[in-house]
């Protein structure tokens, strides 16, 4: 499945903060500017698939999550062999080490990974699908949204924040189009149609969504470890080379 076998739900799928939009007024002499990938990513209708998604299926999440816990305890005991500061992670120079001697080690630990993550993908990929399905329908819906809130606000040019130097705070209309696009739609289907497949824009969304969850999920965790009394967070499992 291409960019989606890369899912990181995990089980519990979330919005990250990172897309909470900033805050917008109004428009500055008729040009204004939007970031569209924000609004579509914040929409409280993905926040609603999301919590459809998490309940429907719930047994392959919770599934793929066992899998892959199984799988970092068995790649923390293949890399034993490799790991010679024995930290439990494999740096370059520990990868490249075993390469140069040729060490059978490291080939099975990329086998098991290969294999492990396989496996783990299969399990997720009907949620993934359902919540790539999620937001390209909400894609779809930006565009009368937006043109119903510069309209609205006799915008007569409207530029994507991606391109935008330098703007008075109330030139965002942000806020304003993601308002506008919860209002006309509040929840989309997860049930794609049979043989759907995400179109390539679908795909760069998805990807910058589960990029923004993963960084999400991260910050917590940091935050979590540096809680007074709190735990040290368990290392990550190596990744394949």
């Amino acid at each position: 499945m291409n960019t989606f076998k890369k899912l990181l739900i995990g089980g519990a799928i979330v919005v990250p903060a990172a897309f909470a939009a900033t805050t917008a007024t109004a428009q500055v002499s008729g040009i204004a500017f939007s970031d569209p990938e924000s609004v579509i990513l914040s929409a409280k209708a993905l926040d609603a698939a999301n919590q459809t998604i998490a309940t429907t299926y719930k047994a392959q999440l919770d599934q793929a999550r066992a899998r892959q816990q199984a799988l970092d305890t068995e790649l923390q005991a293949l890399i034993a062999p490799i790991d010679t500061n024995k930290d439990k992670q494999l740096s370059d120079a520990e990868v490249q080490a075993a390469q140069a001697a040729k060490n059978p080690a490291l080939a099975k630990l990329e086998a098991a990974q290969k294999a492990g993550q396989q496996e783990v993908g299969r399990l997720r990929q009907p949620a993934t699908l359902a919540q790539a399905y999620a937001i390209e329908q909400i894609a779809m819906k930006y565009d009368a949204a937006m043109k119903a809130v510069v309209a609205a606000k006799k915008v007569s040019l409207l530029l994507s924040a991606g391109t935008i130097q330098y703007n008075a705070p109330d030139a965002d209309l942000t806020d304003e189009i993601k308002a506008e696009l919860d209002r006309q739609t509040p929840t989309v289907s997860v049930t794609p149609p049979a043989n759907w497949q995400p179109s390539q824009q679908t795909g760069q969304l998805f990807q910058r969504y589960q990029q923004l969850v993963y960084y999400s999920a991260m910050q917590r965790q940091q935050g979590a470890a540096a809680a007074p009394g709190a735990a040290a967070p368990a290392k990550p499992a190596p990744q394949g080379r």
